[in-house]
């Protein structure tokens, strides 16, 4: 069964003769040994072999005995021997064609074989007999009882009650004896070996269980040992009598939570779930097929009964501190757990099971009421954890905090370690990223099963979280945002058949958001559609529907563009700017629409504040503030490199670093790129950043030699209104054809773009001097513009093209009319950014400015910590 060691690697005999194969042959009896000869003529599936005709994999077994005696030497020699030959051996031979067409015979010695090592390796873990594995030698350790327990030998025993669980009669073993004295004998003793596989791998299967609780337990366990975890207590969960029932139990699913769950899954009409429960419980081990799911009611009723634990298991503590982590806090172990069940999942149900069976699969409804508990509780803010109570903290004593490092959780309490993690770094993002990603241990028709249950639960979480809790909307945006993004990816993956996701769902979700009138929730969500706009605006339709008939709706575009919070204003507007009026390559109909629609909308802004200021001033009233307002107080949305940057060095620099040669086009990297000059210095700003002159060489290398990230802002010059105009008449000429060359050639696609480096850039809130600063000071107010210029040939440049305007603002318009010189002078500020950001861009070799990067706009500044 396992490969020996090369002969040079281990040189010599055992002096006292006890080779390992010679250990693991004496553990046979003399009376096993004998029930192995008698056998030998039985089949344990596939093809009838000879009695004679050995397999080929199994003569590595003989050559074992050459191997020196395992259990004699150190626990470092013992992972040598387990990296450099049971590893390799296992690896090699796991999917081996003689493990389909195994006799009696060959099964009793592997299983033999892989039992000794087993419980060999299982002593190594515990520390029997004061050994200690290190820290580099237990992944290995670990990986190599994964696949002794994953091994298709130990199946064997269950796939024959299956058959004969799901046929009338027993079917019977082939045989070699034509005599009916001889078949049954055969039988018999087959089913013998079937019982002794059987109880062997139960028994260390426990014994693992044992191993898992009590490491579960430790304050600090270390992630291989968690990943191991996981996959033997669900291998434990599928096989053995009375884990699963305590294992469900130690979660305590509430009533709701399942009635939750089960409505995310909703059953045919006339489905029968009893039926399908009773049909498809036969297809699965004895020690699941009690956690069927029928109704409810008789599952509520089944978890509130006392379990009957195996002898084995009654000294294992289930109620220790572990029951934390297998809740799904502070560890993967819940998540490691679900992988696996799911890859279990996969061998045991039919392939052409029905919705309702595979949704009364033992334990399937239950693990999904458990998954969505864990959701709840990410959306309440807890990421998973419970709070740690310093009353209820057991006290310490000065010896206690002096003793071993695997102290248990009873005298350690946990801190909330991943209070302060992002959703990117959540582990249930992190169980749906490795579940769907190509290398996962999850398959084929269980990935599907795992990507449209997640969804599901997700919908369930966002219609149970409170449209006026911010936090709990923050908290679900942030969700929204990287599950989405992972089920979007698998779902239009090539190898993947699961349906698309409900997006007519999550966009009522979004627009209900918007009703809470809150900042935070309206930010956050702002963050989201500008984070995944280009995934959600894949599809016609949903882009006409979020940007005509939400984002451009009349109304909700006065409301949100005259907001009387500044910082909504600057996020509503970068979605409008750095998303609605990005150019494209070649534009289609619904492009064009929706920039028309935006001209109109600015148009009716600009109109509204002509109107209202001329109205204020008649009456003798104040004039409307024109100033721009800086979204929190002396601080801006400021475009920066986001790329990982590199340490400056300290105060000691080598002249290397100062006089390396560097192209003069190309910024720095703490360069920011937001500075808001005036676009009539467009072209000079240009030519000094292409042929700078010596003095700024100088200066450069001064500033080389000095480790700060220097920021700053240009100062607008005061201009008359005749000579603005005229001046921004020039500038917007020459960004056009900077930008887009010439007008016949806008949109063409031809010609071969040059090799560029592409960064990446993010706004950032940064502090801004404030009395450089541009906001806070009245600025002279023109039409407004569209971030890129298309005013030729997509919008109306006459007032009379836009149709017949209202004469005097009503309704949210004269309501929020106060605040429409601020936003349009912010407006003005963010369409010069884009044109500045995208000349400096393209003065560093972007070809085109479709090929400009786009900045990234989150929510980190705003989180809160604790």
């Amino acid at each position: 069964m396992l490969v020996s060691p090369s002969p040079h690697a281990w040189s010599g005999q055992d002096r006292s003769g006890n080779g390992l194969e010679h250990e693991m042959q004496n553990g046979l009896g003399a009376g096993q040994r004998k029930t192995v000869e008698s056998v030998s003529q039985s089949k344990v599936g596939g093809q009838q072999l000879a009695p004679d005709t050995p397999i080929p994999l199994d003569d590595d077994i003989l050559d074992m005995r050459k191997t020196d005696g395992f259990q004699s030497r150190t626990s470092t020699l013992k992972a040598a021997v387990v990296r450099s030959a049971l590893l390799p051996f296992l690896r090699n031979n796991e999917n081996h064609p003689s493990n389909t067409e195994l006799r009696a015979e060959d099964l009793d010695r592997r299983v033999a074989i892989l039992n000794r090592w087993w419980t060999g390796l299982l002593e190594m873990l515990k520390g029997r007999n004061g050994e200690s594995v290190t820290g580099s030698d237990r992944p290995t350790i670990l990986e190599a009882v994964t696949y002794v327990m994953i091994r298709p030998e130990w199946s064997i025993p269950f796939q024959f009650g299956r058959r004969q669980s799901n046929s009338a009669s027993r079917p019977l073993l082939n045989s070699r004896s034509t005599s009916s004295l001889g078949s049954t004998s055969s039988d018999y003793l087959a089913d013998s070996v079937l019982h002794k596989v059987r109880n062997v791998y139960v028994q260390n299967l426990l014994s693992q269980m044992a191993y898992v609780v009590e490491k579960m337990s430790s304050r600090n366990v270390p992630a291989s040992v968690v990943a191991f975890c996981g996959k033997a207590t669900a291998f434990a969960f599928f096989h053995c009598e009375g884990v699963a029932d305590i294992l469900v139990r130690l979660w305590a699913p509430t009533q709701e939570t399942i009635r939750r769950a089960l409505a995310e899954h909703p059953p045919r009409k006339n489905a029968d779930l009893k039926d399908s429960s009773d049909s498809i419980a036969t297809s699965f081990p004895s020690a699941l097929q009690g956690l069927a799911f029928k109704s409810t009611r008789l599952m509520i009723r089944y978890l509130r009964s006392r379990p009957q634990l195996p002898l084995v298991t009654a000294r294992v503590p289930w109620h220790g501190p572990w029951v934390g982590r297998w809740a799904g806090r502070d560890t993967d172990l819940l998540f490691g757990f679900v992988k696996c069940y799911y890859h279990l999942l996969n061998k045991f149900l039919p392939s052409d099971a029905s919705p309702e069976e595979t949704l009364c699969a033992p334990g399937y409804l239950l693990i999904q009421a458990q998954i969505l508990t864990v959701l709840d509780s990410v959306i309440k803010g807890g990421n998973g954890q419970t709070p740690l109570d310093p009353l209820r903290a057991p006290s310490l004593h000065y010896d206690e905090l002096l003793g071993e490092a695997d102290a248990t959780a009873s005298v350690l309490p946990f801190p909330p370690a991943a209070t302060n993690r992002s959703l990117a770094e959540h582990r249930l993002i992190s169980l749906l990223r490795d579940s769907l990603s190509g290398s996962a241990l999850i398959v084929g028709r269980a990935r599907e099963m795992f990507a449209e249950s997640f969804e599901r639960l997700l919908k369930a979480t966002a219609r149970r979280t409170s449209l006026f809790n911010h936090s709990a909307c923050f908290a679900l945006c942030d969700l929204m945002e990287e599950a989405l993004a992972i089920l979007v990816r698998y779902v239009s993956s090539a190898a993947s058949s699961a349906p698309s996701l409900d997006w007519s769902f999550w966009l009522q979700v979004c627009r209900q958001m918007m009703e809470s009138q809150n900042t935070m929730t309206e930010i956050r969500l702002y963050a989201f559609l500008y984070s995944l706009w280009n995934t959600i605006t894949a599809e016609e339709n949903r882009k006409r529907q979020i940007c005509l008939e939400w984002l451009l709706d009349e109304k909700y575009f006065q409301e949100q563009f005259n907001h009387w919070c500044p910082m909504v204003r600057a996020y509503y507007m970068r979605l409008l700017c750095w998303r609605l009026g990005q150019p494209s390559e070649s534009p289609s109909e619904l492009d064009i629409m929706i920039m028309r629609t935006l001209a109109l909308r600015l148009h009716r802004v600009w109109e509204g504040f002509l109107y209202l200021q001329a109205d204020t001033l008649g009456k003798g009233g104040p004039r409307i503030s024109t100033a721009p307002c800086s979204p929190a107080p002396c601080r801006r949305l400021l475009i920066i490199r986001n790329d990982s940057q590199p340490s400056p060095g300290g105060m000691f620099l080598t002249f290397d670093s100062i006089l390396s040669p560097s192209s003069p086009t190309v910024a720095t990297a703490y360069e920011r790129h937001g500075s808001i000059g005036p676009i009539i210095k467009a072209e000079e700003s240009q030519v000094s950043r292409v042929t700078p002159s010596v003095g700024k060489k100088s200066w450069s290398l001064l500033k080389n030699m000095m480790p700060f990230a220097v920021s700053t802002l240009d100062t607008y010059r005061s201009m008359d209104k005749q000579q603005g105009m005229e001046k921004a008449k020039t500038a917007d000429s020459a960004v056009q054809t900077k930008l887009y060359g010439p007008r016949s050639s806008k949109y063409s696609t031809g010609g071969h773009d040059t090799a560029f480096r592409v960064h990446s850039f993010k706004f950032s809130l940064e502090w801004i001097d404030g009395e450089k600063s541009l906001f806070g000071k009245e600025r002279q107010l023109y039409q407004p513009r569209l971030p890129y210029s298309t005013s030729d040939d997509l919008v109306p440049h006459d007032a009379t093209e836009y149709g017949p305007g209202s004469p005097e603002p009503v309704g949210i318009i004269a309501k929020q009319g106060k605040y429409a010189g601020r936003a349009l002078a912010e407006w003005d500020l963010l369409v010069d950014e884009y044109r500045d950001f995208s000349m400096r861009r393209l003065a560093q070799g972007v070809p085109r400015a479709t090929l400009v990067e786009t900045p990234t706009l989150g929510v980190e500044t705003f989180r809160r910590t604790g």
